[in-house]
């Protein structure tokens, strides 16, 4: 729903501008905008892809052996998975991995399941699969139902109180 925008919204609200304060040299990479034609894309892609590229670019542009990861939502959860993966294969890219907002243990997420029932998912699926990709305005909504009163309060204390 967000991209890395959210880490460099103003100046003075910038974890970049921090980062880069304390020294650290600051890559960000982002979710495409998907359409039908990364409808063939896994999440193995993704990862192998995405991540672990990206993960090689830094390296080779910084002539460091490994590099600082952060994960935010569901970058979290690819980051996350691509840790198992190396590790699973004695790979060892990243000195540190920091996750934002991330899932990364499904049995426990909490109020998401309320919209993660069998049925849903079997009907987002055929819905992929028709149009090649899941709409963000889809998951927004799921985001927004889940934080209702949030949704109204502030209208109500924007503009009544």
């Amino acid at each position: 729903i967000n991209k890395y925008y959210v880490f460099d919204l103003t100046p003075p609200k910038s974890f970049i501008k921090f980062a880069v304060a304390q020294g650290f040299t600051v890559f960000i990479i982002s979710w495409v905008n998907p359409d039908e034609r990364l409808s063939h894309k896994t999440f193995e892609d993704y990862m192998l892809e995405g991540i672990l590229v990206a993960a090689d670019a830094v390296k080779r542009e910084t002539g460091q052996p490994k590099c600082n990861a952060i994960g935010y939502c569901v970058g979290g959860t690819l980051l996350s998975a691509s840790l198992a993966y190396l590790a699973a294969r004695g790979q060892d890219v990243f000195n540190s991995a920091t996750f934002f907002t991330t899932q990364v243990d499904f049995t426990k997420a909490g109020d998401l399941l309320l919209f993660t029932t069998d049925e849903q998912l079997k009907s987002l699926e055929e819905m992929m699969a028709e149009r090649g990709f899941l709409d963000g305005s889809r998951m927004a909504s799921v985001f927004n139902m889940m934080r209702p009163r949030d949704l109204i309060w502030n209208y109500g204390v924007n503009n009544y109180l």
